[in-house]
């Protein structure tokens, strides 16, 4: 059995695809079953704990956290676009079409699915870029007060005025570039 054989490439074609949605897609999975898990365990918690208060509260382990509502959308979309696009290939290796066309629903469905992903992976770029930003603001803050603090003397009432008026321009400065952060964006 010849692997160059030009008659079995999409074969191996296809089987290389399937590979490759299996590694992409078992991670998903296993973060769903994880939290499904953990929302399994939690309820049975609360089940037991209404029934025997005392001695559960004294043998209480911490649960897993559970997914984001963010990142279980971002898990799911994942799996629908991989089931979608099993179903699109079943109907190929049947040989039911030979391609399908723009309109057709399944298409139309797996497009949607990608574009959802693609939004879901922008929303949580910017919400990580916000975080960095509002704890690279509150860093420089706490490093205006400090370094303000330090170079008031007790002894000296014009040195305290300075340094007020040096921390109120820091934290005006650190607002401005919030500002503009905000409107570049």
């Amino acid at each position: 059995m010849a692997t160059n054989d030009p008659k079995l490439q999409p074969l191996h074609k296809t089987l290389h695809a399937l590979k490759e949605i299996r590694s992409s897609l078992l991670p998903f999975l296993k973060l769903l079953r994880d939290d499904d898990d953990v929302k399994k365990t939690a309820d049975e918690k609360k089940k037991k704990d209404g029934s025997i208060s005392s001695s559960s509260s004294k043998n209480k382990t911490p649960l897993k956290q559970q997914l984001t509502p963010h990142k279980r959308a971002e898990a799911e979309a994942a799996v629908a676009l991989a089931m979608g696009t099993l179903r699109y290939m079943g109907g190929r290796l049947k040989g039911l079409d030979k391609g399908r066309k723009k309109g057709d629903p399944l298409r139309k469905e797996l497009d949607q699915i990608r574009g959802l992903l693609v939004s879901l992976r922008k929303i949580e770029s910017e919400e990580e870029m916000k975080q960095k930003n509002d704890s690279s603001a509150k860093e420089e803050d706490s490093k205006a007060t400090k370094e303000a603090a330090d170079t008031t003397s007790p002894d000296s009432n014009k040195s305290k005025r300075r340094s007020d008026n040096d921390a109120e321009d820091v934290a005006s400065s650190s607002k401005k570039k919030k500002k503009k952060q905000k409107t570049s964006k």
